[in-house]
């Protein structure tokens, strides 16, 4: 069993403060932690429900032979720090990784994107179409909040991402290095022809609410929109990304 200091340590995991005090987040799920041990993410410790570590052998043979620390744990514990109602058979501990500077050509920017499961969803579609970077701004929910780390199903581990203390500030100095700026704006041109653009690119999705900060989008060099025959308002900023983010990283390579 563990001790209710642990189980208190693994749960304050759960809260942006302690896991940027501690450098570690936690991850859930067969996929997810499968997808971890393969990164060059470190693993500290993978925790496995007792009445699952037959169904669960190939993948703990690989933590085996990382020799990574097993605690089999009861659905009661494992309910204590994980963020889902009926946990799932397998979570881990990994630590926060320094990304890489080589940021590439094809980048997404997400200015206050605020919603976890809308964040989660945009990093999946990013791993989809090959995007080199995200870069996220300064008012973004938390990458590692565990409602994200559970919506990337695993897309996490495989996507280079900055964190920005002044989004502006960053996009001003890429443009400056000839990135081309496009910005999602209900007043914007249709995007069809972005993908011919062999050059460098980013894409800025803005608030799920307010859509892009005003400083951002008077930076920006055009602004594009995903036209529609209906009557809604606007699209999910996810369903809306990933829509952009095939016209113009996409569809030169389908």
């Amino acid at each position: 069993m563990l001790s209710k200091n642990r189980l208190k340590y693994l749960n304050s995991l759960e809260k942006k403060k302690y896991r940027k005090l501690e450098s570690k987040f936690i991850v859930e799920g067969v996929r997810a932690v499968e997808d971890g041990l393969n990164s060059d993410y470190l693993c500290e410790e993978v925790f496995v429900l007792d009445s699952k570590i037959d169904s669960l052998k190939p993948l703990l043979n690989v933590a085996e032979e990382m020799s990574l620390k097993i605690t089999e744990v009861s659905e009661s514990e494992l309910s204590r720090f994980t963020s889902t109602q009926h946990p799932q058979s397998i979570a881990a501990i990994f630590r926060f990784k320094e990304n890489s500077d080589n940021i590439g050509e094809r980048i997404v920017a997400l200015d206050n994107i605020s919603d976890p499961g809308n964040l989660g969803t945009l990093i999946r579609t990013c791993d989809w179409f090959g995007v080199d970077t995200i870069l996220l701004g300064e008012n973004c929910v938390d990458i590692f909040n565990p409602k994200v780390v559970r919506s990337t199903m695993g897309s996490i581990f495989h996507v280079n991402f900055i964190q920005t203390q002044n989004l502006y500030s960053e996009l001003h100095k890429l443009q400056k290095r000839g990135y081309l700026l496009a910005v999602a704006h209900l007043d914007g041109k249709s995007p069809e022809n972005l993908h011919k653009d062999t050059g460098r690119k980013i894409l800025i999705l803005g608030s799920e609410a307010f859509g892009p900060s005003e400083s951002v989008l008077k930076l920006s060099d055009i602004k594009i929109r995903i036209a529609g025959k209906g009557k809604a308002e606007s699209l999910n900023v996810s369903v809306a990304g990933g829509i952009l983010i095939y016209e113009m990283f996409g569809r030169g390579n389908s």
